[in-house]
């Protein structure tokens, strides 16, 4: 069995970003345990960056491989740029 990691990667990635966002998404009587679901949700993330990591290291062909490496540069740039509005007072009273 040939295992791609690249694609194990990008289904760890859907499901960790699905599942720490979960709580956010839905009512709050539904989603009470809303720590239990984010830290969930990180492991799953970071399983698999992991296994993007693996699958860049042994050289696997597609992209997949990339998408959770890229996430991680989008959501830090997303930060770093609602930090900078929130300085200049932009979008707060």
């Amino acid at each position: 069995m040939n295992l791609r990691f690249g694609r194990l990667s990008l289904w760890f990635c859907i499901a960790g970003i699905l599942l720490a966002g979960w709580p956010f998404i839905v009512r709050d009587d539904v989603a009470q345990q809303v720590a239990i679901f984010l830290f969930s949700g990180i492991m799953l993330y970071f399983i698999g960056v992991i296994f993007s990591v693996i699958a860049i290291v042994k050289k696997e062909a597609g992209k997949a491989k990339f998408f959770g490496l890229f996430f991680i540069l989008f959501m830090a740039l997303i930060s770093i740029f609602g930090l900078l509005l929130l300085s200049f007072g932009i979008g707060g009273k």
